[in-house]
């Protein structure tokens, strides 16, 4: 909905920061005829949260538009969100007027009294813009009570879905780090006041179950996760569902029942009518390794990328710290010279749990690198993936530590489960890369065996955590859960030698505990079969 606007709102957002007019002014004629002052595009400047970029459209829809009306109201408010303090603009809005009320909320950084909401006057369109408002510049918590003081005023049905569109319409956008508490109390509200005997509300409840269970999941609310998720009823949301539903069982530690469920969602998505969701764009099912608060990008760009590791290392430098490549990374400096074009992202590592404060803050001093700090844990701190701001690439940071005679790394998934990966100790050495100097393992060559088997051939279908000498606990219940979403990813993406590879693999396994049954892994080779025909035709 708002995704076809993000590139030149992105590059509007850029100019203004860097203070380049001509350039704006260049963007600005080209893109004038195109709809740039329009209710949609300020709606989409408003859901990347780029206040700078809402004021200037804003700003130029009035001197410009013959009926600014809306433009005036969101000039105020942004207005009064950029400067910190509500402005004269502001204050001349209605006094009841609920954007007025939730944003001076939002500026102050207060809550908002119930008994003055509960005087707010205006149409429903007037508290969907303030919903709205809420969640662009995430005060769930208003949210919430916007949606509490709905139910007082007791709207029908068809108000109802209205305003839950807009609630839908933004939920995706929300980052990942926003405590949706709140939401998800808001959202379990409007269910429960949205009763009628008909398609379209049923659709809409599922959705909002869907939307409660996801926002428990990430306030770790594990199990009213699943029991909101349990609640879901339209088909084409069950595989996202009965995933969500696996993932929750994942971190409550409960790997049988995590394996049950996925064997669900692969029993769901290989039926006819699942097969033709995945090959949809939008498919809902979002499965790999942690990211970062922004979505990783869609392509590898090694001359991106290659900014993005040189950044990194100059950030670290400085301060002594010692990053080096590892895994895919430390293939294609060796084998290649250079990042390898099908990669996915950055590998680098740092030895030993204590150092992972000091590399983070050092990243987080230069500015240039965004990561979600919950990602750290100590000890138990395997993994932390960050984000280059200036390019989009992202960067997984392997922590290892010393166990058993063997250094020790792992990939903490989203997912909920550790995988470990166990290297014969070594040390480090520099050596010249993309410029400036690098880490590397004093004997790389036996790293990459470690870690790749035949290093020396290329294999872009390479499934590491399946396929790489270096995996603990090789065809245990961790194993078998990543396998399990290696297959899924590999119908996702339509990458049947990828499939092939994960059948043959868990066949491999399937008398372990956990192992995939019979009938599991004939829907894939089914699903396999169909997707291999649909090609040749």
């Amino acid at each position: 909905m708002f995704d076809a606007e993000f590139p030149r709102l992105n590059r509007i957002e850029q100019l203004l920061q860097s203070r380049d007019h001509a350039a704006l002014e260049t963007l600005v004629i080209e893109e004038m005829p195109k709809g740039l002052l329009s209710e949609p595009t300020l709606d989409a400047a408003r859901v990347l949260r780029q206040n700078a970029t809402v004021v200037f459209l804003a700003s130029l829809a009035v001197e410009n538009l013959p009926k600014p009306f809306r433009f005036q109201a969101w000039l105020a408010v942004y207005q009064s969100i950029v400067r910190g303090e509500p402005t004269a603009e502001l204050g001349a809005l209605p006094g009841r007027h609920p954007l007025r009320l939730i944003a001076e909320a939002v500026v102050r950084k207060t809550a908002i009294d119930a008994a003055a909401l509960k005087k707010g006057h205006g149409l429903l369109e007037d508290w969907c813009h303030a919903a709205e408002l809420a969640i662009d510049q995430l005060r769930l918590d208003l949210v919430e009570q916007i949606v509490r003081e709905l139910v007082r005023r007791k709207p029908g049905v068809q108000d109802w879905l209205r305003f839950t569109q807009v609630l839908i319409a933004r939920h995706n956008h929300i980052p990942q780090t926003a405590d949706t508490g709140a939401l998800g109390r808001a959202y379990s509200c409007i269910r429960d006041h949205l009763i009628a005997r008909q398609p379209a509300v049923d659709k809409v409840r599922s959705r909002l179950a869907l939307y409660v269970s996801q926002c428990h999941f990430k306030a770790g609310n594990y199990s009213a996760a699943i029991e909101a998720a349990q609640l879901v009823t339209a088909e084409k949301q069950r595989i996202h569902a009965a995933f969500d539903i696996s993932r929750s069982h994942c971190f409550l530690g409960d790997l049988d029942q995590a394996l049950v469920w996925l064997d669900r969602v692969v029993e769901l998505i290989c039926a006819p009518q699942g097969l033709a969701q995945t090959s949809q764009p939008e498919h809902p099912i979002r499965t790999g390794k942690a990211s970062p608060s922004a979505k990783r990008s869609r392509t590898f760009d090694p001359q991106q990328a290659s900014r993005a590791l040189v950044a990194l290392q100059n950030a670290l430098e400085p301060v002594g710290k010692k990053a080096f490549l590892v895994s895919g990374t430390l293939l294609g400096f060796h084998r290649e010279g250079g990042l390898l074009a099908h990669d996915k992202d950055i590998d680098v590592g740092i030895i030993g749990w204590e150092d992972q404060y000091e590399v983070v803050n050092a990243l987080l001093q230069s500015g240039q690198f965004g990561m979600d700090l919950r990602r750290l844990h100590g000890r138990k701190t395997y993994h932390i993936p960050v984000r280059h701001i200036g390019t989009g690439v992202c960067i997984d940071i392997f922590v290892y530590h010393e166990e058993g005679g063997k250094l020790v790394t792992g990939v903490q998934s989203d997912f909920g489960y550790l995988q470990k990966f166990a290297f014969t100790p070594f040390g480090l050495h520099k050596t010249g890369f993309l410029g400036i100097e690098f880490y590397v393992p004093d004997d790389i060559e036996r790293n990459l065996a470690e870690n790749f088997g035949n290093w020396r051939q290329s294999d872009p279908d390479y499934i590491s955590h399946l396929q790489s000498p270096s995996t603990v606990d090789v065809g245990g219940k961790v194993f078998q859960i990543v396998g399990r979403i290696r297959a899924l990813e590999a119908i996702n993406e339509g990458k049947l030698e990828k499939l092939s590879r994960v059948i043959q693999i868990m066949t491999e396994h399937q008398d372990r505990p956990g192992g995939m049954s019979a009938h599991t892994l004939e829907l894939l080779q089914t699903a396999y079969d169909q997707r291999t025909v649909a090609e040749v035709a």
